[in-house]
């Protein structure tokens, strides 16, 4: 699936008044890392850092509950997660090259 035609499906999911978006998502965001936190806590204590088909679909719904808390915050604040990710890439890009360009001195 593409990333915006996903960011265009799941606006008819939120449940919150579009004035308060961003503060209503970064809620849910943080809400969200904190479940994340906790499965992969579990995972690391109790399996000793392997992941069961259990454990791993868990960890993948609740990373799909990340990643749509933040397709929403995109959104509202009219971004595409296509141009999100491109300039995230470039940042990381630059980064590298920078890194090179030190490293080559």
């Amino acid at each position: 699936m593409d990333i915006n035609d996903y960011q265009k499906n799941v606006r008819e999911y939120i449940d919150y008044p579009k004035e308060i978006g961003p503060y209503s998502v970064i809620l849910s965001l943080v809400k969200n890392m904190g479940k994340l936190s906790e499965k992969l806590n579990d995972v690391l204590i109790n399996n000793h850092g392997s992941f069961d088909d259990k454990k791993r679909m868990n960890t993948m719904i609740t990373l799909g509950d990340i990643i749509f808390d933040i397709t929403n915050m995109a959104s509202d604040l009219d971004c595409t997660m296509n141009d999100i990710l491109s300039i995230n890439l470039m940042k990381y890009q630059n980064t590298e090259s920078n890194e090179n360009n030190k490293n080559s001195m």
